[in-house]
């Protein structure tokens, strides 16, 4: 008589890691998107950054709900984007699961980039030096990214680091689009980005960063104010922010001192061959 075969089981999916998620993101894309939109942010920006592996089992819908404080149609939606992206894929019976760790799409940088170029915004403080309405010449223009004749608010200044005897982190010249003008007079701007300002008083987030950063020699005016020997090394951050149907909202420039004074880090994911 034969001995049966045994019979096999199914391998118990791995369970879920608790929920992990970058703060500064999350509460960028709380106050500039809907909320949906802050829980995909949150879930993408673990999968970009390899806190979530591929094959990964994501937390249960009832998990995710708990953790993030929103309705279960809040996280489907959610995990919608994700799928969408081509990040995560779903199984009846076994979950979501991490299926890649780049998305299909650009949405990686609108993911990332804010928060990444603008770190130390909330680390820091500027002390406003000048305040100024202006309408852009050809010069002007061609430097923010804006049309001729357009108008703006310029606000100059020194950002600060938090720790007290240390010297200016950067020279400030920020312009903001007249619409938006409003923010500039808001105590709030000493510690918290424009662009973050717009997006709680008038509703409008930002869906684009371009960023440029350049080496140049330190004039006199910009070496005094960073404490540094005029003609030395420095770097000029460039930065536009956009909304989703174009328009520019805000142009920031600073200026750093180069050497040991400012380290600008960044890192993205491989890009497609």
């Amino acid at each position: 008589m034969s001995k049966r075969a045994p019979v096999a089981r199914p391998a118990r999916p791995a369970p879920a890691v608790p929920v992990r998620f970058d703060p500064e993101l999350a509460q960028l894309m709380a106050e500039a998107q809907p909320r949906y939109a802050s829980v995909a942010a949150a879930l993408a920006a673990d999968i970009l950054e390899h806190r979530r592996a591929v094959g990964e089992l994501l937390p249960t819908e009832q998990e995710l709900s708990q953790a993030f404080n929103v309705s279960r149609s809040t996280v489907r939606e959610a995990l919608r984007r994700l799928r969408e992206l081509g990040l995560v894929a779903g199984a009846q019976g076994v979950g979501t699961r991490v299926v890649a760790d780049r998305p299909r799409s650009s949405y990686q940088l609108a993911v990332r980039s804010v928060t990444d170029v603008m770190g130390y915004a909330t680390r820091t403080r500027l002390e406003i030096l000048s305040r100024d309405a202006l309408r852009a010449d050809a010069a002007l223009a061609a430097s923010i990214g804006a049309v001729p004749g357009s108008e703006w608010v310029h606000v100059h200044g020194l950002r600060w680091p938090d720790e007290p005897g240390l010297p200016p982190i950067s020279v400030v010249d920020l312009h903001v689009t007249a619409e938006f003008a409003g923010v500039t007079e808001l105590p709030d701007l000493v510690t918290t980005p424009a662009y973050r300002l717009i997006g709680r008083r008038f509703g409008v987030a930002v869906a684009e960063v371009q960023q440029e950063i350049t080496a140049i020699a330190l004039d006199e005016a910009q070496a005094a104010a960073l404490r540094a020997a005029p003609g030395s090394p420095g770097l000029q951050i460039r930065r536009r922010f956009y909304a989703a149907d174009g328009r520019l909202l805000e142009s920031t420039g600073n200026i750093h001192a180069a050497a040991d004074r400012f380290a600008y880090s960044l890192r993205l994911g491989a890009a497609e061959a």
